[in-house]
């Protein structure tokens, strides 16, 4: 199928080839500097996460007036610090002593849904798209191993929790920066639309939220401080946004995260920390609502039902492209067949970029199987989280969980209403979080083992020193008296 002509690639150009002397120059410094020191180790962890949300990259082969979710075959700063932390887990003497994982408990599904998404290369309508739809799934991928196998400790698991403060903190900078200094209302931060900020942004509040009900015992220390100054910044970053699914989906979760933090199995302190939590929540929320509450009302009610009907209409169309085509019109290519053929003839033409339903999204793209595995592939990393946290013990482990679990769960609710998922930002959250959710039973039971091994240890250690002492007592000499003649 013949290409638009407005659609014919970018040639590479001298920018490229300076980024490819980067990327060179960066990997022959950074890699040995991970395989050398462990700090590297968490400089790359923040920095992938950082710069998913920031991405600076390049793009090859670019499509540049493609509204596709993605142009061309990209490759950034993000994959720099991959590529290094693959590298330094493989050859750093500190990870040689430790196991790398390579299988993991959804590792059928991940397989699948990678594999159907490079059979259908074959079968799509432009498969260059396709191709470009492929290695974003491939990067992700690479992402989910490197989180899988990174945590290995509680201090691993507290440095995700304060990584994830650290930008939610960031957030709230850029959304004070589009409002005072860009100029630009909503605000969207890195993002290209103000609802993909909404949605991020509420994945690092809820598990903000999960840590802040169930990790200290106490209402206010230091560390708590941190977390209610973070949701705050949090909250109101979403709020900012005037995203109605992104207000919506805030108090879902947050109704979530009580529930499972209340059902863990713990000390009546932290449960009476619980419900202070919650007053003073609703006591704080007053006065801010004074002051939000009208433009959200105002967002309610003037929102246009035009946007309504173009979503209504997209998915009517995807539909059609499902039916027609049993492997889907291919990854990345809804874009193409809504512009170039006959599937969006209804629609306006700024209505004819993707679907804003990410399960119509998968139907169109692959077909009935795609949207299956998809489907399969996120259901199977909710239900590792629900079987973690069914377990009931509480701990770090089970904190994060709850807080991946919820993000997970809203993750699907939004995608009913945007195709968020399928964000470079988005994706590649989704994906670490994947890892870390799938590696916390692994990460517990390794940890007990090696508790249970160190009071073991201690036990040996008191018995020896026990049978010591007795052996250095001198025995006690017979009472000795008058002998008899």
């Amino acid at each position: 199928m013949t290409l638009p002509p407005e659609l014919w690639s970018e040639p590479i150009l001298a920018k490229h080839l300076v980024f490819m002397g980067l990327t060179v120059g960066f990997l022959s410094f950074a890699i040995p500097l991970a395989i050398k020191y462990a700090w590297m180790d968490r400089v790359c962890m923040a920095g992938i996460w950082f710069m998913a949300i920031n991405p600076v990259k390049m793009t090859l082969f670019s499509y540049t007036l493609y509204r596709g979710d993605i142009r061309g075959l990209e490759f950034g700063v993000t994959d720099w610090l991959v590529i290094t932390m693959i590298v330094a887990m493989h050859k750093a003497p500190r990870w040689r002593k430790r196991k790398l994982y390579t299988r993991n408990p959804n590792e059928v599904l991940l397989v699948l849904y990678l594999g159907y998404s490079i059979f259908t290369i074959g079968t799509a309508l432009i498969p260059q798209f396709a191709v470009f739809g492929v290695s974003k799934l491939i990067r992700a991928y690479a992402t989910f191993w490197v989180a899988y196998n990174f945590i290995r400790s509680e201090d691993d698991l507290r440095f995700v929790i304060w990584t994830v403060v650290g930008m939610t903190f960031y957030s709230f900078t850029q959304v004070l920066m589009d409002k005072y200094t860009r100029g630009v209302f909503p605000p969207r931060g890195s993002f290209d639309h103000q609802n993909g900020l909404a949605t991020f942004q509420n994945i690092l509040n809820f598990i903000i939220f999960a840590v802040l009900m169930q990790d200290s015992e106490k209402l206010f220390d230091k560390r708590t401080l941190i977390y209610w100054a973070a949701l705050g910044a949090g909250v109101l970053t979403s709020v900012a946004t005037l995203s109605r699914g992104g207000m919506a989906t805030t108090v879902m979760g947050f109704t979530m995260i009580v529930a499972m933090s209340f059902f863990l199995k713990q000390k009546s302190v932290k449960i009476k920390k619980k419900f202070s939590v919650i007053g003073l929540l609703i006591l704080l929320s007053i006065p801010v609502l004074a002051v939000i509450l009208p433009p959200i009302i105002q967002r309610f009610e003037t929102a246009p039902e035009e946007s309504g009907e173009s979503r209504k209409g997209a998915n009517v169309a995807s539909g059609h492209m499902g039916h027609d085509y049993f492997f889907g019109v291919g990854l990345n290519n809804y874009s193409y067949a809504i512009n170039y053929m006959p599937y969006g003839e209804d629609l306006a033409p700024l209505d004819r970029g993707i679907a804003h339903h990410i399960f119509w999204l998968h139907y169109a793209e692959l077909g009935i199987i795609g949207v299956l595995l998809y489907t399969l592939l996120t259901a199977g990393f909710m239900l590792i989280a629900l079987l973690f946290i069914l377990k009931r013990r509480d701990c770090l482990e089970r904190v994060l969980a709850i807080g991946i679990l919820t993000a997970f769960v809203i993750n699907w609710l939004v995608g009913t209403l945007e195709w968020n998922f399928r964000t470079l930002q988005i994706t590649l959250t989704y994906f670490m979080l994947a890892g870390f959710v799938t590696s916390l039973d692994r990460v517990e039971r390794e940890r007990l083992k090696l508790e249970q091994d160190k009071k073991n240890r201690l036990a040996m250690l008191y018995l020896t020193m026990t049978q010591r002492q007795g052996a250095a007592r001198p025995a006690k000499r017979p009472a000795t008296g008058p002998q008899r003649r």
